[in-house]
């Protein structure tokens, strides 16, 4: 009966994707069209019910939607992992105009979402006026704690990544490859760069205010020998630290060797994101394993990495970092 269940899904999945057009509003997210058959599913599948309301054709809010969010490639996969997902019009009849009577929802909108269970109950607010990918990704991992799920790792550091509220600094060290092991393995770091001012080696930091300060990256450094001075920019505030040398920041470069540990290993053919390759360099760089930091289908991507079934270029340097996706996946 559960092959059976499985093979409803995907012929359910088949014949909604063919009916639909390529459509920039949809992103590249295989959406069910029908509300009634997703719930079966979702009874089926014990998955809440991710349902979009959309503009197809629509605005150009309606396609930067599709194109910055619903084509994101972990947002896209974790709406496929752990939801159903329904695409509802807003601006047709039939099916999709009684699904938006029901939910008393507007025609000819922007984007909305809502997250409901099978009953078609909604399991946390309507998510409206918000169009970028943090807010999305945060709805996401609040709805899969109110069904008692657990928050993959790449969901949390992607959350994190985008709701960082960034600030950076640059710390002189011994070895940048040392300091981006050491310091890409601090909470609320969100990204490393090795790189050269004035001719020393050093590690720009870029860190989440709200989660760490300059303080704390700094003395989580000096613990691991990561912070012989610090070198300021031109213009920026000087960090209060003490027990530090002051240098200004002169003619700084990056180093070739970006995530050096990362670099020289298989997960370096990986579309990763810069937090993602941040803390797998440190993870590498620490004899623990990075696993728990990628997505299902990049871990996927690495077994065929091993096994020659994808190349092993070097993709994790893309900007932006997704467009290395591999379109197979």
């Amino acid at each position: 009966m559960k092959t059976l269940h499985t093979l409803l899904f995907f012929i359910l999945v088949y014949t909604s994707v063919a009916a639909q057009s390529k459509q920039p509003e949809l992103g590249t997210i295989h959406w069910l069209r029908n509300l009634d058959e997703a719930q079966v599913l979702a009874a089926q599948k014990k998955l809440p019910i991710f349902l979009l309301f959309q503009e197809v054709p629509g605005c150009a809010t309606c396609r930067n939607f599709g194109n910055d969010v619903l084509s994101h490639p972990l947002i896209a996969e974790a709406i496929e992992t752990y939801f159903i997902p329904v695409a509802i019009y807003n601006n047709k009849g039939g099916h999709d105009a009684a699904v938006l009577q029901k939910y008393n929802e507007p025609a000819w909108n922007n984007p909305v979402f809502r997250i409901v269970d099978q009953h078609g109950k909604d399991i946390q607010p309507r998510h409206s006026g918000q169009y970028s990918p943090a807010s999305v990704v945060k709805a996401i991992n609040t709805a899969l704690i109110k069904t008692n799920r657990l928050i993959p790792g790449y969901l949390s550091l992607l959350e994190a990544e985008l709701n960082a509220e960034t600030d950076e600094l640059y710390l002189e060290m011994y070895c940048f490859w040392s300091g981006e092991k050491n310091i890409g393995a601090q909470p609320g770091v969100v990204y490393t760069e090795p790189g050269y001012s004035n001719g020393r080696e050093v590690v720009r930091v870029v860190f989440d205010q709200s989660r760490t300060s300059a303080n704390q990256v700094i003395a989580g450094a000096q613990k691991s020998g990561n912070a012989d001075a610090i070198h300021i920019k031109n213009g920026a505030t000087p960090v209060s630290a003490e027990g530090i040398r002051k240098a200004p920041l002169k003619n700084y470069t990056v180093d070739k060797d970006l995530h050096y540990y990362l670099k020289n290993s298989e997960y370096a053919a990986l579309p990763l994101s810069p937090i993602q390759a941040t803390r797998i360099n440190s993870a590498l760089g620490n004899g623990t394993s990075p696993t728990i930091y990628l997505s299902p289908l990049q871990q996927q991507m690495l077994k065929d990495i091993k096994v020659g079934k994808l190349t092993k270029k070097v993709r994790y340097t893309a900007k932006p970092w997704y467009a290395s996706w591999p379109e197979s996946y």
